[in-house]
């Protein structure tokens, strides 16, 4: 006697591979489907056909025929559903709605300085069901919300365990869900914004093994481990911010001395943590004093890349504030980096600039949320 449950988890599977599949292509033939998942014809129409029927997927057009008859051209449904992504921080919040083919339809950044009472929680629903209207989109149709927080989180993702940036310490994360109707997911916003750079990574067939250094008003990390974030055993994996790079040096927030933090944080470029892009501005012109604080700054990254080269072993990717605007300067930062480097004359082949620049947090959690609803709905 055939076991309902397990059959009926063998098609949950089938599904979730064959839209996994799609979404990372973006289009594909049927025949490329069970080519690529090595499995029948029949197997793939099967399957194919309860997700077309599901409305999770539709056929868009027909490929240029290579010889015989052409194939269709299957796709994501993606107005079949929308997910939020949202990034609290201490002065405002950005908000992105993404699609079900986790393509970012829209953003949105509002200034509302965070405070721990019931009349924010209510400024962000209400800032929220407004991005929602902007863009149009039928409320039944969002189906799920995802957040960002400056923080660590407990293992359950239900508990703020300790925020320097939003100054919390144990606080429940279900006033931010408050009025929600859809499901919602908590994530760290460093993990967020790597969940984001993985998105990147997938479409491009890039290594899954990396570790995010995020480098902000606060310096936060992320690893990921063949395409999974790796969370550590108190969920503190990736606080590089608080990894000694001088001895008994300047102090950090957190008490101790010679954090990367206290050397590496935006606020040490842009003090108020505001206005970073006019460092930058004063740096492309060759101000002395900005040259001479951005040449002391990539000196103290340096360590702290290097050393995480020697304890991971995998590409480095820089992203937060000042990872948005690295770019220009990846070359010298790789000739410092090299210099320093035991085994590889070139640091190029494993330290990146971030990929996604604008409100990255915001969009991972939003794509977590949306892997979420595909494992448990497609």
């Amino acid at each position: 006697m055939t076991d309902i449950s397990n059959s009926n988890d063998i098609k949950h599977e089938k599904r979730q591979q064959i839209f996994r599949c799609i979404l990372k292509e973006k289009s594909t033939s049927r025949q490329d489907i069970a080519h690529e998942l090595h499995i029948s014809m029949p197997t793939a129409l099967q399957y194919i056909t309860e997700l077309q029927n599901r409305n999770f997927i539709r056929e868009d057009g027909l490929f240029r025929s290579t010889g015989g008859r052409k194939a269709g051209r299957l796709t994501i449904a993606s107005d079949t559903a929308y997910f939020i992504g949202a990034d609290i921080t201490k002065g405002h919040i950005s908000y992105v709605l993404t699609n079900l083919a986790g393509e970012l339809v829209s953003h949105e950044r509002i200034p509302l300085p965070y405070q721990n009472m019931p009349e924010y929680y209510q400024q962000f629903q209400k800032k929220l069901l407004e991005f929602i209207g902007k863009n149009k989109v039928p409320k039944e149709k969002i189906s799920g919300v995802g957040f960002a927080i400056p923080g660590i989180l407990d293992a359950a993702c239900t508990t703020i365990l300790d925020s320097h940036v939003l100054g919390l310490k144990n606080l429940s994360v279900l006033p931010f869900a408050e009025g929600t109707s859809c499901p919602v997911l908590f994530l760290n916003d460093a993990n967020a914004a790597a969940v984001a750079e993985m998105h990147a990574t997938e479409a491009t067939d890039k290594p899954r093994d990396f570790v995010y250094l995020s480098l902000s008003n606060s310096i936060g990390g992320a690893v990921f481990v063949d395409g999974h974030l790796y969370r550590g055993t108190n969920q503190r994996s990736g606080e590089f911010g608080h990894m000694r790079i001088v001895p008994g040096g300047k102090k950090c927030y957190c008490g101790q001395r010679g954090c990367l933090d206290a050397y590496c944080s935006a606020l040490t470029l842009s003090p108020e943590g505001k206005h970073l892009e006019r460092f930058f501005s004063k740096l492309q012109k060759k101000d002395k004093t900005a040259t001479r604080q951005w040449d002391m700054y990539l000196k103290m990254l340096s360590l702290a890349i290097i050393n995480i080269r020697m304890a991971y072993d995998c590409p480095i990717i820089l992203g937060g504030y000042v990872g948005n605007f690295i770019e220009p300067y990846m070359p010298q930062l790789c000739q410092i980096v090299s210099g320093m480097d035991p085994f590889e004359a070139d640091s190029f082949s494993y330290l990146h600039a971030c990929h996604y620049q604008l409100e990255a947090s915001a969009f991972g959690a939003s794509l977590a949320i949306l892997d979420s609803f595909i494992d448990k709905y497609v």
